[in-house]
Formats: structure tokens, C-alpha cells, sequence
């Protein structure tokens, strides 16, 4: 098994089940990103990091 995958999101409340390419998975969890700006799955060790936000043009 290889390192953890990095999957960055836009979302700071997300789901987990794990590589959708495994027939198997996980439970599903629902994650919570903090102040921190990245939480891990404790389950696959995924790392979901939020995107850094763009300054808007006016």
C-alpha cells in the first residue's frame, strides 16, 4: 500500500468512503476541516485539504 492520497476540496464539511476504485471501501465518515485547513480520514488516511480561496474582482 502506497502513501495517502492528497484530494484538495472547496467544502470544509465532506464524506469519506474510501477509493471509490475498490469494491469495498469504507463506512462512510463525514469530516470536518478547521481552522487548520486539512483533516485526515481515519479510516484510508486520506488527507482532504481545502482550496485557498480566490480574491474576487470587483
Amino acid at each position: 500500500m502506497g502513501p495517502a492520497k492528497t484530494i484538495k476540496v472547496q467544502e470544509r464539511k465532506i464524506l469519506c468512503e474510501g477509493d471509490p476504485h475498490f469494491p469495498l471501501g469504507h463506512p462512510r465518515v463525514y469530516l470536518a476541516i478547521g481552522d487548520s485547513r486539512g483533516v485526515d480520514c481515519p479510516y484510508c488516511g486520506r488527507r482532504y485539504i481545502l482550496k485557498k480561496e480566490e480574491p474576487k474582482d470587483d
